[in-house]
């Protein structure tokens, strides 16, 4: 009976680690094109200012889905102090998508209204565009590299337990995520804690091997024997 129990107990981990592996691939599929068609959306509309063109089209689209590429890209998208061109002072902490996006579009429209824009003016134009793509080449690029390791997770047992029990594990906070009380960013940054990921790889472990001597010698010897090394080591 109990042999039984562990072989469910094991089988459902191992389920519960092959449905996040999937489940992951498929978001992660997601976020990489939507990713990309943010990126190729941008240049459109980089390119078409610098052909003195301002696409109203893409830029309300870039707006509208700028606080979503801004929360899926974390801490490539923030820089830790910004300076705009021209000032003396700093912003710390500078969201470099949704206030970019809206920055360039000013940045566009004062230099309309002074009749074509002075030099420096396109200087600042690229500047801040440059800096746009940047960060979202470098979330880009971490997204690819991302895919390997993904892809080949989808054929790990190994990773499938391990997968099964960290859900386990982060439950609690997968739940004030679904809930809408933090974001992505916040709750990628605790599921991928390296403290995290230590408490899910001990209890994976303890749960691992104890399923398999479980099963092996059955539950009643295994707690026989565990009962013997406690009271043991209290001598």
């Amino acid at each position: 009976m109990y042999k039984w129990i562990a072989i469910i107990i094991l089988i459902t981990i191992v389920m519960i680690g092959v449905i996040k592996v999937l489940r992951d691939w498929s978001e992660h599929q997601k976020n990489l094109k939507f990713t990309s068609d943010f990126i190729n959306k941008f240049r459109e509309f980089g390119n078409d200012l610098f052909n003195k063109n301002f696409n109203q089209e893409n830029y309300q689209w870039l707006k509208l889905n700028s606080f979503k590429m801004q929360s899926l890209s974390g801490d490539f998208g923030v820089a830790r102090t910004f300076k705009p061109a021209g000032a003396n002072y700093f912003f710390k902490g500078y969201q470099i998508i949704i206030n970019g996006v809206t920055e360039v579009k000013n940045i566009y429209q004062r230099m309309s209204s002074s009749f074509g824009g002075l030099s420096f003016e396109w200087q600042m134009l690229q500047e801040s565009i440059g800096m746009i793509d940047d960060a979202l080449l470098s979330y880009f690029g971490f997204l690819e590299n991302k895919s390997e390791q993904k892809f080949k997770a989808i054929k790990n047992p190994l990773i499938w337990f391990r997968e099964g029990i960290q859900f386990i594990v982060t439950l609690p906070i997968s739940l004030v995520y679904w809930s809408g009380i933090i974001n992505y960013g916040a709750y990628s940054k605790v599921y991928n804690n390296i403290f995290v990921k230590l408490i899910s790889l001990t209890v994976g472990v303890i749960a691992f091997i104890s399923s398999i001597i479980t099963i092996v010698t059955g539950y009643v010897p295994f707690s026989d024997f565990m009962k013997d090394l406690f009271l043991n080591s209290k001598y």
